[in-house]
Parts: structure tokens; C-alpha cells; sequence
């Protein structure tokens, strides 16, 4: 087990929203191409419709929403603090520390790899909606429906309540609620692993071709994305195909149909291959 470490960010005075922008393409966050209005949005309502990338330190000091069809992803470990409401009905994959300061409204999947500071509002939106990552303190409240998947270290000295399965893969203690360190405040309601295994908690790591899988467990729609011509195979626990194509750019699968249980993809890329899992819940 391991201990948080508390973001050192300062915290700059807010900044009122002064309009909205939306994604054009795929790209950058700090590069103003990836915006219809031609410039970041530091104050602006920011509508993420494409795949979004985070590339340093960052205050999210306006409204975000990440909606079905984009994504906010992260490469490498930064800080990222959340000084207004950040919605996600998407794809978050983000490494490093992530420091709730205001709201997070989490409706689909977020995968952390890293620390999630909790000293304002998590709202879980439904039964699908999942959080899995390393390392959670909750230093406010947690509330709503959906899933907390914590690989390593959970702390709570805020507040749990509503329909939230929260589930630590390495408790440490024997009788609910089963986090490491609670000296806060947990709802009957709450319930401990009760969705089973939680499956891979951190973000898919990048191979030479730059692909990536995402959402992560999924339940209906998965996207790949490549950037090298590859034949795409889906197989399931008995290594049958369930799916194969070829593809040189993202690629959505239609998952939906697909029983649930944990499956494998493989990249096929001349002489090249690379294998992941991906895990299908509902």
C-alpha cells in the first residue's frame, strides 16, 4: 500500500465563463487548432466531441463536458485541477494527480492511472457509470450511482452515500466499509464489491503504432486508435474470433452484442503484433 500525496498546486482566484468553444478535430488541449474558436479555452465552456489531449499541468477553471462521442486523454503523468463542473458522458483516461476542487459529474468511464483528491463533488450518474483507478482519498462527498474500482490505496474522511459499489481490489481492513483509511462518514446504501471483480484498472500504455482502447471496460462501443495499417482481431476466452478487420485509422467496434467476460485484442501489423485485454461489463 501507499500513501497520497496531496497535490501543491496554489489555487488562482476563478475565473466566470464567459462563453462556449467546441473541439474541431483531435488534438491537443493547449493548441488553439483543435477549437472553433481558434484559441484554448481558459475561461470558455470547452465541449469535447473529439479525442482531446492533456499535455502538462492543468487548471480546468471553466465547464467541461466530455460528451458521448469524445474523450479526454492524458499521456504522460501531470496534475490536472478541476475548478468547475466537469462533465463526462465520454471517455476520461488521465495519469497522474487529479485534484476535484469543485465538481465532477461522471455519467460513462473514467480510467486513472495515478491519485483522484476528492475536496469537492463526485456525482456518479447510473449503474454504468465507473470510476476505476490506483489510488482515491475523498476529502468531501461521493455520491450518486455507479462504481469505484480502486487498485491500490482508498481514504475517506468526507462523505459516501447513494448506490455506489465501491470496490478496493487490496482492502486492508476485514469488516466494512472496506477502505484502507475511513474516518469519514458511509452510507448504508453503499455497497463493497458487489459487481465482482473490478478487472484492469490503469490506462492502456501506448506500443510504436500509438494505439490505444478505450473505454476500458466497456459495454457497447469500443475505439482503437491506430495509426499504422493493422488487421484488428477480437477474441474471446476460448481465443475464438469474434471480430477482425483491417483498419489504418481509429476504428469504433460495436461491442453491444458481445457477451461479458474479459476478451483480447490483437494488432497485427506486418511482422509486429500487440495483444490487450478488454474487459466487456454490464
Amino acid at each position: 500500500m501507499k500513501s497520497l500525496l496531496l497535490c501543491s498546486f496554489l489555487m488562482p482566484a476563478l475565473v466566470q465563463a464567459q462563453g462556449t468553444t467546441t473541439s474541431v478535430q483531435d488534438g491537443d488541449w493547449d493548441d488553439p487548432a483543435t477549437w472553433d474558436c481558434s484559441c484554448v479555452p481558459e475561461v470558455d465552456n470547452a465541449i469535447v466531441i473529439h479525442q482531446v489531449r492533456i499535455t502538462g499541468n492543468t487548471f480546468l477553471m471553466q465547464r467541461v463536458h466530455v460528451t458521448p462521442v469524445g474523450s479526454l486523454v492524458m499521456d504522460d503523468y501531470f496534475s490536472v485541477v478541476i475548478m468547475d463542473t466537469v462533465i463526462n458522458d465520454g471517455l476520461m483516461e488521465l495519469i497522474g494527480d487529479i485534484d476535484v476542487d469543485w465538481a465532477l459529474l461522471n455519467n460513462a468511464t473514467i480510467l486513472i492511472e495515478g491519485v483522484m483528491h476528492n475536496d469537492g463533488a463526485i456525482v456518479m450518474g447510473g449503474p454504468n457509470a465507473l470510476i476505476a483507478l490506483d489510488n482515491i482519498g475523498n476529502y468531501d462527498t461521493i455520491e450518486g450511482e455507479g462504481r469505484i474500482c480502486v487498485a491500490e490505496y482508498s481514504e475517506n474522511t468526507g462523505t459516501i452515500h447513494g448506490l455506489i459499489d465501491f470496490c478496493d481490489l487490496t482492502p486492508t481492513v476485514a469488516a466494512p466499509p472496506f477502505i484502507d483509511a475511513n474516518s469519514g462518514s458511509v452510507a448504508g446504501s453503499v455497497t463493497f464489491c458487489a459487481g465482482g471483480s473490478c478487472g484492469p484498472q490503469s490506462v492502456p500504455s501506448n506500443d510504436s503504432a500509438g494505439s490505444r482502447i478505450g473505454p476500458n471496460p466497456s459495454n457497447d462501443f469500443v475505439r482503437i486508435d491506430i495509426t499504422s495499417r493493422s488487421i484488428v482481431t477480437v477474441r474471446d476466452a476460448l481465443g475464438l474470433s469474434v471480430s477482425s478487420q483491417a483498419a489504418s485509422q481509429p476504428l469504433v467496434l460495436d461491442v453491444s452484442m458481445l457477451p461479458p467476460g474479459i476478451y483480447t485484442v490483437t494488432l497485427e501489423r506486418g511482422t509486429s503484433e500487440t495483444v490487450r485485454s478488454l474487459v466487456i461489463a454490464r
